[in-house]
């Protein structure tokens, strides 16, 4: 009956005479095809041929009717990112609807219920690393274009490896992608920068190494190219509808033209504010409008957040104007300085915000920072306290230039926008009712002012043109989420565990849920909400931003909350696709809502965990020792061996096949088998059970106790010297054999391989190869 209703519902609003317009109807075909950028091919998912996809064009009101066919010879899906669509039509394979077979077509159709800039992309594994991305620009009903040109920016990242390996190598705690962007850290670099007492600091703490991203990318492009042109004539104004489609990546923006104006974020309108550089999270969108000041081609840059690279579009034609470098991370500071616990607290309404002290990487945007004055302006500001050098950049000096011949012929060139320069100063509202967790002046006087070079997204000014408060009589649901990682094993859970059915959030129709995010890991993450746009808690009151993807920095805490009213099944999740198939995700179930029998009856496969096979075999000259391991998010099987062959009549051996059961990242429990002798006459069996500890300074410290009473007690460090030299001190205490000590060096060589030497103390001087796979 409840699925009968939700079709007439559906059926209704499609019939003529219902406020919705024209049918407008896109056929996209999904196939497997090479890909060639700067003349590297690789395989790629395509949409129409290409990447990224089609753009696809509505107006608010029309109908939506879309044709995916299938051409693969896999699954695939397409969900439209920030689209209010019923729950069968969200693209979410096993959650919404069932996946998109090989050779079939499935097809879209829902009402266009809003304006905006938006994207699609698959939901499928991880096909978007791939090329299965386009935009989606969506006119209001009455559109009246206020720029002489109007372009869309989709940005994303590109990999010439298959995103299953980029995953298999995340999987195995390598830090070669680190060694590919050259942002490995070790104790010879931190020397190198004065920083040695903020790495062992970062030890001490049982911290892993900073790392802002995870990939090292290929390229980083616009619309499919890492370069793009666009037309537009000196003086004209231009809208730039810009989409982060990356898979994993953060993109810095900026116009070497001068400030940008944004307009509108994730697809609504807000108050202008105008930023000459600000971050954009994965799969979120702005719409930016920046004027060309003069004759000359200026660049619109968009800078990876870790500094590997960039992709580009220019607008204009003649001189070219290039932007600015974003200087890159020093991930040697610390995340802040003083205690990791020290975070920014919650006021009664919960509040978007950082700890007082908290420096990330050398930028910072003060969320929540409500009633402090600050502008972005940089025109106005002098060169040192931009934290510039006092000569002009080359860049700089030919606008400079540009503008004065252009100012001379061209009187009526646009001038700069004095409204959006008063809109900057507005002081921020302050929330209502805050009373605790507030900063205090004090506090606010110490913050690090905004930080031109290497900013934050700019939430804290984000004011919606309307006010999108709630009902005050509608019932208040707070869900607590904690967003919590492994770099080691890479594994990324909310409230420490993967996605699973037992951990979906029930909600009720008509109640406001209201969700605290705590990011306790040193990565940001955006996390996204299908189906819904829900309000960033910045201290804009009543007028707090509709988004539908927010990030949620390091060591930070962000609350948004939403209305209850599109009853279904919606996925909520990071966006950044490895952390998403590594765990950090959940389902949002409305308590009245029963999903179709097709999509119940496949829905368990949503939950899967799955699983991967890693090894390591170290082959020297006086020994072998090795492992091989499957695991999931919380379970490793782990057949480990060690082995020496310098007496080949008495070979001592020892072998054990364990079950490690994952509690967190500093804790965990196994039990197993353990076989040891000196040739297969002389065997012991025994079964032994223990636990594995991460102490300070990262020292791995474990100990068992077996079937036979006796007991081991060992721990290991490795200090890595170099980006790609380590060394490797082990030590064991066996209640029955004694000590055991080895110490090692390892140079890596290439994701797979690696050169090593080794002292130990049975087995003596080797040296050999270490292979990983």
């Amino acid at each position: 009956m409840k699925r009968f209703l939700q079709l007439s519902i559906l059926l209704a609003l499609l019939l003529p005479g219902n406020g919705f317009g024209k049918t407008i109807e896109y056929d996209l075909t999904i196939e497997q095809l090479p890909v060639t950028i700067l003349n590297k091919t690789n395989d790629g998912m395509t949409i129409n041929g290409g990447i990224p996809g089609p753009v696809l064009r509505f107006t608010q009101g029309d109908v939506a009717k879309i044709n995916v066919h299938n051409k693969m010879d896999t699954d695939t899906s397409i969900h439209w990112h920030g689209l209010l669509v019923p729950p069968g039509m969200d693209g979410v394979p096993y959650m919404s609807f069932p996946p998109i077979k090989p050779g079939s077509t499935f097809v879209y159709e829902f009402p266009i219920r809003q304006s905006g800039t938006y994207w699609y992309h698959s939901h499928t594994h991880l096909q978007e690393q791939q090329g299965l991305y386009g935009a989606i620009v969506i006119e209001p009903k009455e559109y009246v274009r206020k720029t002489d040109q109007e372009y869309v920016v989709l940005l994303s990242d590109w990999t010439q490896e298959s995103p299953d390996r980029v995953l298999k190598t995340l999987k195995s705690g390598s830090e070669w992608y680190a060694i590919k962007k050259n942002s490995a850290q070790s104790i010879v670099g931190a020397a190198r920068k004065n920083k040695l007492g903020a790495y062992f600091m970062r030890e001490f703490q049982r911290m892993p190494p900073m790392d802002i991203a995870d990939v090292a990318y290929d390229y980083f492009l616009a619309n499919g190219k890492p370069k793009q042109s666009f037309a537009a004539e000196p003086g004209q104004t231009v809208r730039l509808r810009v989409v982060n489609g990356s898979a994993t990546t953060y993109f810095s923006v900026e116009f070497a033209g001068g400030n940008m104006q944004i307009i509108n974020a994730d697809g609504q309108d807000v108050h202008p504010i105008s930023r000459k550089r600000f971050l954009m999270g994965v799969a979120e969108t702005y719409d930016v409008i920046v004027t060309l000041p003069g004759s000359g081609s200026y660049e619109f840059r968009a800078t990876a957040h870790d500094g590997s690279g960039f992709s580009s579009v220019w607008l204009g034609s003649g001189m070219s104007m290039a932007a600015p470098d974003v200087p890159k991370p020093n991930l040697y500071d610390t995340m802040m300085h003083g205690s990791l616990k020290d975070v920014f607290s919650l006021t009664p309404q919960g509040v978007m915000g950082m700890p007082d002290n908290m420096v990330d990487m050398g930028h910072f945007d003060a969320p929540g920072m409500a009633g402090m004055e600050h502008s972005d302006d940089m025109s106005q500001m002098d060169m040192d306290q931009m934290g510039m050098s006092e000569e002009m950049s080359e860049t700089d000096k030919k606008i400079k230039t540009v503008k004065k011949v252009e100012m001379a012929k061209m009187p009526d060139m646009a001038k700069p926008d004095e409204k959006a320069k008063s809109d900057e100063k507005v002081k921020m509202v302050q929330m209502d009712g805050m009373k605790h967790g507030a900063m205090s002046k004090k506090s606010q006087m110490n913050m690090p002012a905004q930080n031109y070079e290497r900013p934050m997204p700019p939430y804290s000014q984000l004011r919606s043109k309307t006010s999108t408060a709630f009902d005050p009589d509608k019932p208040v649901k707070e869900v607590r989420l904690t967003l919590d990682g492994d770099m080691e094993r890479y594994v990324w859970f909310l409230n420490k565990t993967p996605l699973s059915k037992s951990d979906s959030i029930r909600i009720k129709e008509g109640e406001v849920v209201r969700f605290i995010m705590i990011n306790r890991t040193m990565m940001h993450h955006p996390m996204h909400l299908h189906g819904h746009f829900f309000r960033v808690l910045n201290g804009q009151a009543d007028y707090a931003p509709l988004k539908h993807t927010v990030d949620v920095a390091p060591m930070s805490t962000t609350v948004i909350e939403f209305d209850a009213n599109e009853v279904g099944d919606w996925f909520f999740h990071c966006h950044l696709l490895y952390h998403m198939k590594s765990g950090m995700a959940r389902m949002i179930h409305y308590e009245n809502y029963l999903p179709s029998p097709e999509v119940a009856q496949i829905r368990p496969n949503l939950f899967k965990d799955s699983w991967y096979v890693l090894g390591k075999a170290e082959v020297l000259s006086n020994m072998t020792e090795g492992f091989l391991s499957l695991s999931n998010s919380l379970n490793t099987f782990e057949f480990q061996w060690e082995a020496g062959w310098q007496d080949v009549e008495d070979t001592p051996w020892e072998a054990m096949l364990t079950w490690d059961r994952y509690i967190n990242r500093f804790f965990s429990v196994f039990g197993g088998v353990y076989v040891e002798g000196e040739d297969t006459s002389k065997e012991e069996t025994k079964g032994i059970a223990g636990i594995h500890y991460l102490l300070p300074l990262n020292i791995e410290y474990g100990m068992w106790v077996d079937t036979k009473g006796d007991a081991r007690f060992f721990a290991d460090k490795e200090f890595q010297l170099t980006s790609r030299l380590s060394l490797a001190a082990e030590v064991q205490y066996d209640t029955k054999e004694k000590w055991e000590t080895s110490l090692g060096l390892e140079y890596i060589l290439t994701r797979s391989v690696s050169l090593a030497a080794r002292w130990h103390s049975e087995y003596k001087w080797g040296a050999g190869l270490v292979v990983r796979f």
